[in-house]
């Protein structure tokens, strides 16, 4: 009975086996079993340990600590209160006799509108030169024109300067605005008057001072035009004069013993003379030009030349010892004017401007005197 039983199950199972495989093909079976063992091979490969320390590399890395990483020195910054002046104004020296005259270009002389032969002046007085003239030639008179003084110069001023050719007008004087406007172009028959600012020489005596217009070929525009005038001392001068000389000429009586004069401790400011001063139109730059001061009382007038060789009138008062001055100065054609306050320095040979901020500026100025450059500072606030 078990036996039977036994066949019976193995017979089942033979069955069972060939209903399964008769359902199938050998090659499914084959695909099957490559299908299974890949995915066994690649589960396989993903599950492998990974090594727990790295291996070591032929090339070593190099890793920067914060202690070690390299630093840029940059050199500390350094305040230069004032920059040094890009160039020294040298003095134009002009020998007239190289000039040739023009065959074409011209000029008519009308007439003196200002300073008629024989006028007397104190030394260093400031004062405007105006001739009339009149375009008798072929060309036509520009900016390029240039007015020279001939031979000898008894005046501080440049010797050679720019043509200024203004409106004609009776009431020009040294003063801002009271030149009449600017001619840039004067053609054949045209009549302009022709402007200057001079300071008069400081020693007394008879002058004779010689001009000649040089047009843009480098020839002179004949006929020539002159000055003549006087210096002469005020009495206030004179008298301080006449003093010294009889001082001077007193014999000293050698059985005396001299005494010290105690030096005086407050010096007069006094503002009159030839300044280096730095060019105020340029706002970085330090550009330097001369400007010429004269002082009279507490009324200070001057002049100086801009890059352009243009001449800028400069109209201050003096405060009540002379140290600081308030002023403006422009071109005298032009009716607006920069205003400007400056103080000089306790050694009397350098000034600089006095400003809000203290910061240097388009207008600031400042200036040194008696071979003195400018100061340290060309611009500070209000105080020493």
């Amino acid at each position: 009975m078990l036996r039977n039983k036994g066949i019976n199950i193995h017979n089942f199972f033979l069955i069972l086996l060939s209903v399964v495989f008769s359902s199938c093909s050998p090659t499914l079976i084959r695909d099957g079993i490559k299908e299974k063992f890949n995915d066994f091979f690649i589960v396989k490969t993903i599950t492998l340990p990974v090594l727990a320390t790295a291996r070591p590399s032929r090339t070593p890395v190099i890793t920067i600590t914060p202690s070690q990483a390299m630093t840029t020195v940059l050199p500390s910054a350094t305040f230069t209160a004032t920059q040094k002046p890009v160039f020294t104004p040298t003095q134009v020296v002009a020998d007239i006799s190289l000039f040739q005259e023009s065959s074409s270009d011209f000029l008519e002389i009308v007439t003196d509108v200002t300073i008629p032969d024989g006028t007397v002046f104190a030394p260093n007085e400031m004062f405007i030169k105006s001739w009339r003239i009149k375009n008798a030639g072929n060309q036509v008179w520009n900016d390029e024109y240039r007015i020279v003084i001939g031979y000898s110069n008894p005046f501080g001023s440049p010797q050679m300067a720019r043509a200024v050719f203004i409106q004609e007008t009776d009431l020009i004087d040294f003063a801002i605005s009271s030149w009449g406007p600017r001619q840039y172009n004067v053609r054949n028959g045209g009549t302009v008057d022709l402007a200057i600012p001079l300071q008069a020489p400081n020693t007394p005596g008879d002058y004779l001072a010689e001009f000649f217009l040089i047009n843009s070929e480098d020839e002179i525009v004949t006929p020539k035009f002159w000055i003549q005038f006087k210096v002469e001392l005020n009495p206030e001068q004179i008298a301080g004069t006449n003093t010294a000389a009889v001082q001077l000429s007193q014999t000293s009586d050698l059985t005396v013993t001299p005494t010290l004069s105690p030096t005086p401790e407050n010096v007069p400011y006094d503002w009159t003379g030839q300044w280096l001063l730095r060019d105020p139109f340029d706002p970085v730059m330090i550009n330097t030009t001369w400007g010429w001061l004269t002082q009279n009382g507490q009324e200070v007038r001057g002049f100086f030349y801009d890059a352009q060789g243009e001449p800028v009138l400069m109209e201050a008062s003096a405060s009540k010892d002379g140290r600081s001055l308030d002023g403006k100065f422009a071109w005298p054609w032009q009716n607006r004017a920069a205003p400007f306050t400056w103080r000089m320095l306790a050694n009397r040979n350098q000034f600089y401007s006095v400003t809000e901020d203290g910061k240097m500026a388009f207008g600031s100025m400042c200036g040194g005197r008696n071979n003195q450059p400018l100061p340290e500072y060309c611009s500070m606030p209000s105080g020493d």
